[in-house]
């Protein structure tokens, strides 16, 4: 069932229901549509603004921040990596030249030895500490 807001030749504007659009095309078509007030068959179709309503669910996914993917990568890291602290580039190098077991690791490291490990080669990626540049 749809409802259209109508309005006939003489101003009277009125509220008209049907099946489904051809339902209302037809009627218009064979005259059988006629104003409430005065019984004019000239009528119009008035255009007015109409709404969408989302189903709940999309409404309520949110996306998450650029601060909040940072932070759910950093939680990632510290439940999945083992913290080497201040020895990271040390131990960064020895598990790249096969001296230490390989495995996952993250800690500190200025923004040289960060510079020397990518030079040589080593897979690092720095990351930054959020709580410092968020506010």
């Amino acid at each position: 069932m749809i409802s259209f807001d109508l309005e006939c030749n003489n101003g009277h504007k009125f509220e008209g229901f049907f099946k489904d659009y051809n339902a209302f095309d037809d009627q218009m078509k064979a005259g059988l549509v006629e104003c409430p007030v005065c019984n004019s068959r000239e009528i119009k179709r008035l255009y007015t603004g109409c709404s969408i309503q989302a189903k709940s669910s999309l409404l309520e996914k949110k996306q998450p921040t650029f601060f909040e993917m940072v932070r759910m990568v950093e939680s990632y890291i510290k439940e999945h990596f083992e913290n080497v602290g201040d020895r990271f580039p040390e131990v960064a190098r020895a598990i790249y030249y096969g001296i230490e077991e390989e495995r996952n690791i993250y800690g500190n490291a200025s923004k040289d030895e960060m510079k020397e490990l990518i030079d040589e080669g080593i897979p690092v990626v720095p990351l930054p500490k959020i709580d410092d540049i968020e506010n």
